[in-house]
């Protein structure tokens, strides 16, 4: 019985394993003169008359879209709210620290909170 092995054909290894070149890369990045060049990047496999076009059909993140959707509507909202707070401050003056304003202030804008807290959950 004889055991005979073949090296006509290379060992490939499959795609969830980095591969020879990654893993010398990555242990032996001290050595400068042990590097590899980068092998050839494989041919793109020839697209069947059934598959869509990628060129036409560029990839696009939801979550990208959503977080850019997001901070419009929330530099949108922030103007809003300048325009408000501006209109409420010049109408009510400026309200002094620690005055009776402050106080009646802070006591009406704690009740409007609280009841509208509870009004929505209940």
């Amino acid at each position: 019985m004889t055991l005979t092995v073949s090296t006509a054909e290379p060992f490939k290894m499959p795609f969830l394993f980095p591969s020879q070149h990654t893993l010398h890369n990555a242990f032996h990045q001290s050595v400068p003169f042990g590097r590899h060049e980068a092998p050839a990047p494989l041919p793109s496999p020839k697209r069947t008359p059934f598959q869509a076009r990628t060129e036409l059909f560029p990839t696009w993140s939801v979550v990208d879209d959503a977080k850019n959707k997001a901070n419009a509507l929330s530099a949108e909202a922030t103007k809003e709210f300048e325009k408000a707070s501006a209109k409420a401050q010049a109408k009510a003056g400026a309200i002094e620290l620690y005055s009776a304003k402050y106080y009646a202030a802070c006591t009406f804008g704690g009740l409007l909170a609280c009841v509208s807290a509870t009004e929505s959950l209940s």
